[in-house]
């Protein structure tokens, strides 16, 4: 079983990168094995651009049977405590469109994108998790992908009222594109590392939410495969 791994960036994974180097063989850079388990671990770097390049690299060179994009995350949803871990089961776009006379509009919103076609199931790139091997035992949550984060009272407020999405990340939609478009099995677990608010890090919790994304990730790698 070959299995691609996907993150944003280094920090986020790098406890789980030790546990691999301690535990796998490893053939190739970025690349472990451990019995009937291949594992590629692709560092996509930030946002959609950079996301969805590295992913069809990856995705071709390694041909996966599944995909499993893990990173932190912020969210909108005030129920999802800091440092928890949700899987995005839908992912929206929310800043790709145009501002006319103040009012944003998506590309849907002004016609040059048509709902429900193809991957997209009316606004949304859904995951059905068919198929999937690891046990999907975390919270459902829908994620706003962005070019740009949240960090104005207004800009909060015109992507709730709009999208009503948990969390916000840069990157989630272009692997949900992806592995829709490849029909590739796939998984998107975030860690909230902070709220949705006005830039403060000084609230941020972003040791802790990667260190609960790295032991999740430990816990239910699928090895008995």
């Amino acid at each position: 079983m070959r299995l691609l791994i996907a993150a944003a960036t280094t920090f986020e994974l790098e406890h789980f990168q030790h546990f691999l180097d301690q535990k796998f063989a490893k053939t190739a850079e970025h690349h472990y094995c451990k019995d009937n388990l291949e594992v590629y671990v692709c560092i996509t770097g930030i946002g959609m651009m950079q996301a969805a390049f590295a992913l069809a690299a990856a995705i071709g060179e390694f041909r996966p049977h599944f995909a499993l994009q893990a990173g932190v995350a912020g969210a909108f949803n005030r129920d999802l405590a800091l440092g928890s871990l949700v899987i995005v089961r839908a992912e929206l776009l929310g800043d790709l469109g145009v501002e006319d006379h103040g009012t944003y509009q998506d590309m849907f919103d002004i016609g040059l994108m048509q709902e429900g076609r193809q991957p997209f199931a009316g606004r949304q790139l859904v995951n059905s998790f068919q198929d999937f091997p690891l046990k999907l035992n975390l919270p459902f949550v829908t994620s706003l992908t962005v070019n740009t984060v949240s960090g104005s009272s207004a800009t909060i407020h015109k992507r709730t009222e709009k999208y009503g999405c948990d969390v916000e990340s840069m990157e989630g939609a272009a692997f949900h594109y992806a592995c829709l478009m490849k029909k590739l099995p796939f998984l998107q677990v975030r860690s909230i590392s902070n709220y949705v608010e006005p830039r403060d890090k000084s609230k941020w919790k972003m040791k802790e939410a990667i260190r609960s994304l790295n032991d999740w990730m430990i816990e239910n790698l699928p090895t008995d495969l």
